[in-house]
């Protein structure tokens, strides 16, 4: 379930065309999910995906509901071409705790925005 929910909010990513998230059906698809994702939950997420959950679905909401048509693949092929790696590894939040970043994982950077 939870593959399958990261597949679907994937698609405006993934899309070859501007994403139409009005007729997408991505909140219903999603939604058929989480009754199994719950059932079979045997934690809470990290605070940082918790965090990056909330913000990607009030921004996907926002979409729906304005309607809005949006060439996500580009946007994201642009992020990521301007974004600079720092020394820390994927998933060693300990460096930027250090650096002053929020130890709630909330992060002004782009990969947590």
């Amino acid at each position: 379930a939870h593959v399958g929910a990261a597949l679907i909010l994937g698609e405006p990513f993934g899309a070859r065309e501007p994403y139409d998230f009005a007729t997408s059906g991505l909140s219903t698809r999603v939604r058929e999910h989480v009754p199994t994702m719950l059932r079979l939950r045997e934690r809470p997420p990290p605070t940082e995906i918790y965090s990056l959950h909330r913000k990607l679905s009030g921004a996907y909401m926002l979409c729906i509901r304005l309607g809005a048509t949006i060439d996500c693949r580009t946007a994201f092929d642009r992020l990521r071409a301007q974004y600079e790696f720092g020394p820390e590894r994927l998933g060693d939040h300990s460096a930027a705790r250090q650096e002053g970043g929020a130890a709630d994982g909330a992060s002004a950077s782009p990969a947590a925005t």
